[in-house]
């Protein structure tokens, strides 16, 4: 049995496909199962013992219709008997199709119905994200732990960030996430300044893309505190999985570093506005949602269109709620 899965190409959801894999693993103890993504996921994956082996691609593989198309025909070498796409676009339906894999699972919609060889109707009530791609398998999974094994690290990787943090003198530290590739979903800069204000003792260390490099250095330039310090853009997301994980606790935007803290058993206080928690809170033993019903969320968008109240979900949520909220984890 050789199995394909074509995961979700955001960091987050990507993390929340994991107990899928795991559900595969179960049922099929003895396949050969390969991870199909884009490069920027693929850190999520790597050293994962359900998982035989990555596949790949990047942006340009997979831009446009002729360049999809080429990159299903070179799927068709690993002959798969199965082919799960976990992703619900027309693109993801098309690379399945152009593999010639016989049997091509997936959910409908976006005239991708007919690339498909089972169309799985898609859950009528709420139901978690994780949950509904391991809805994607039919068969009957017994009881079983299938968040674990989250994320997998080497030792290695762990002693290289133990001694990263020992360089940067901040050992212990609070991760903070205040960036999303979503604006609806980033904190706003003068909320993150609030929040790390309150932070009096204990070591911050902030995390983003290089993209976030600039309003990262704003926060740490305006609060001039020895124990707050940006790595913003300085570090792959593979080393950042690392430094994450020697981390004491983190506070997190809705956004794919959350997903991963949680994901490694750091405790993480998650904020939710535009995002529902009921469908994408980080999968966590020690995670801690706090939002805040405002009249405009949750409105699932990527950009806010509240031009009354700019962000108000999240401007809405106190620093104080938020260290209050890390304590109690």
């Amino acid at each position: 049995m050789r199995i394909g899965i074509f995961c979700p190409n955001w960091v987050g959801d990507s993390v929340m496909a994991i107990p899928f894999v795991n559900s595969l693993r179960h049922l099929y103890p003895k396949a050969t199962i390969l991870i199909i993504c884009k490069s920027h996921v693929e850190p999520v994956f790597q050293n994962h013992p359900s998982i035989n082996g990555i596949i790949q691609f990047e942006k340009k593989d997979l831009s446009g219709i002729k360049a999809t198309a080429d990159s299903g025909r070179n799927l068709k070498a690993n002959d798969f008997d199965l082919f799960y796409l976990l992703s619900d676009s027309y693109r993801a339906a098309y690379l399945a199709y152009k593999s010639e894999s016989p049997m091509r699972i997936g959910y409908p919609g976006q005239a991708r119905t007919g690339m498909l060889t089972k169309a799985i109707m898609r859950p009528k009530n709420k139901m978690h994200r994780y949950l509904q791609y391991i809805n994607l398998i039919e068969e009957q999974l017994d009881n079983y732990n299938y968040y674990d094994p989250g994320i997998v690290l080497k030792d290695e990787e762990k002693d290289w960030a133990t001694k990263e943090l020992s360089k940067l003198d901040l050992v212990d530290p609070i991760s903070f996430f205040p960036f999303s590739v979503a604006s609806s979903r980033s904190i706003p800069l003068s909320k993150a300044i609030s929040v790390l204000t309150d932070i009096d003792k204990e070591n911050v260390l902030i995390f983003g893309g290089i993209d976030d490099s600039l309003s990262a250095k704003i926060m740490v330039n305006t609060l001039k505190k020895n124990n707050i310090r940006s790595i913003a853009g300085d570090y792959s997301l593979r080393e950042s999985i690392a430094l994450i994980s020697q981390s004491k606790s983190a506070i997190a935007t809705d956004s794919g570093l959350g997903h991963i803290s949680a994901n490694l058993g750091v405790p993480t206080v998650s904020l939710f506005g535009a995002g529902d928690p009921d469908l994408t809170k980080p999968i966590g033993e020690k995670v801690f949602v706090v939002n805040k019903n405002v009249y405009c969320s949750p409105c699932l968008k990527n950009k806010c269109n509240n031009k009354r109240d700019p962000l108000l979900c999240l401007e809405k949520i106190e620093p104080s709620s938020i260290l209050k909220s890390l304590n109690s984890i």
